[in-house]
């Protein structure tokens, strides 16, 4: 049987990682393009002519992981009345052509606020075992090398979208040992190489200052002036001391200053996401139930630690995307995951679309699926006076 002369071209977006925007423009015969370092120069909406070889750079990791844009055309024994037929004839003519681009998550700014105390040269199973010391058991693991290893591990896989920064406490080079100087150590946003260079050259010494670590980080997070939401990542393996300023004693004053100061912080929208290094005071669940957080993350073990960075950068990265352009009208949308569910327009448990209607957010239980991987990949189809199908080609 011979294709119908009338047969469509349309496109389909295939696997990109965490998500893909997909965006459509209004107006007859657009050109198709993509923004994946795989796919070749551009489709038209007819089918009348394929690009060469593409010109653009890719995503945050570089050409060759966007989203691969395929030329197809309808089957020549596909019912014309079938569901799929309907939506082929949707995507050919109410969406009036196609354009797609890389995922763009909104960025996120996470402070990592690291604890340099003398303790972090502690075996990470135990307490009051220094490592390295006469007596130390050959199985002895610093805190400090642990936690080296372990960011350089989830640095190196941060999506691109969360852009640390770096705070020790105390301040190496301090005057005293409860020395917090102004500002951070490495700004936001920094480079793995830069936050993993800065660790290289301190080691651990000196007191656990968190109340002013906390507090000079919050001021200069208020300096950020870039949009984006900030958020603090308290790495400790102890009670804070040097209250009120100096003191190395640990007292309830100052456990119960950390924990102001931290509420103060997410009261202004700042979450704060806690570490417990090592065996952990019970202070550390005031810490992150005062910073949004619900609990602290134990970890005793490499591994732990690991997994514990891993979940908290998981746990920050965005569920809102900008698109390319403002949809031609933004009551007619159709926002999938994996091409088969169709998300609700629901602030709370659905998708919400920003007020210069440039942004999608995906809320609830369809942002916690992106983030644990249950969904791979987002579109945003743009109705031109058809509907939105059920579920995308």
């Amino acid at each position: 049987m011979k294709k119908s002369a009338t047969a469509r071209t349309i496109g389909s977006i295939v696997a990109c990682m965490l998500a893909g925007v997909l965006s459509v423009q209004c107006g007859p015969n657009q050109p198709v393009t993509t923004g994946g370092g795989n796919a070749g120069g551009g489709v038209t909406s007819t089918g009348a002519s394929t690009g060469g070889g593409g010109n653009s750079t890719g995503g945050s990791g570089g050409g060759g992981n966007g989203p691969v844009f395929t030329d197809l055309t309808l089957p020549e024994n596909l019912d014309a009345g079938s569901h799929d037929a309907e939506i082929v004839a949707a995507t050919a003519d109410a969406n009036c052509g196609l354009q797609t681009q890389n995922p763009t998550p909104q960025p996120v700014d996470l402070l990592l606020i690291l604890d340099r105390s003398g303790s972090m040269a502690y075996d990470i199973a135990s307490d009051n075992v220094t490592c390295g010391a006469r007596g130390a058991p050959a199985t002895c693991t610093a805190r400090w090398s642990t936690m080296t290893t372990s960011l350089n591990q989830v640095l190196a896989s941060s999506p691109a979208s969360v852009q640390w920064g770096l705070k020790f406490f105390s301040s190496p080079g301090g005057k005293t040992a409860c020395t917090v100087n102004p500002g951070v150590d490495v700004a936001v946003p920094a480079t793995p190489a830069r936050i993993q260079a800065a660790i290289a050259a301190t080691s651990p010494a000196n007191q656990t200052p968190t109340t002013a670590a906390i507090s000079a980080a919050v001021t200069y997070l208020g300096t950020l002036n870039d949009g984006w939401p900030h958020y603090i990542l308290l790495a400790t393996d102890g009670e804070p001391n040097c209250d009120p300023g100096t003191s190395s004693d640990v007292t309830d004053a100052s456990i119960q200053d950390t924990a102001t100061v931290i509420a103060t912080a997410a009261a202004a929208g700042i979450k704060t996401y806690v570490i417990g290094i090592g065996p952990s005071p019970g202070s550390l669940t005031q810490f992150a139930q005062n910073g949004g957080t619900t609990d602290y993350y134990p970890a005793t073990s490499p591994d732990q630690l690991t997994t514990a960075l891993s979940s908290i950068v998981v746990a920050v990265a965005s569920c809102t995307f900008t698109m390319a352009t403002v949809p031609p009208d933004p009551s007619n949308l159709g926002v999938y995951l994996d091409h088969a569910t169709k998300v609700p327009l629901d602030p709370s448990d659905g998708y919400s679309l920003s007020p210069d209607n440039m942004t999608v957010t995906l809320n609830g239980s369809y942002c916690d699926g992106l983030k644990n991987g249950t969904y791979q990949v987002v579109e945003v189809y743009f109705g031109c006076g058809a509907p939105p199908p059920d579920r995308f080609w």
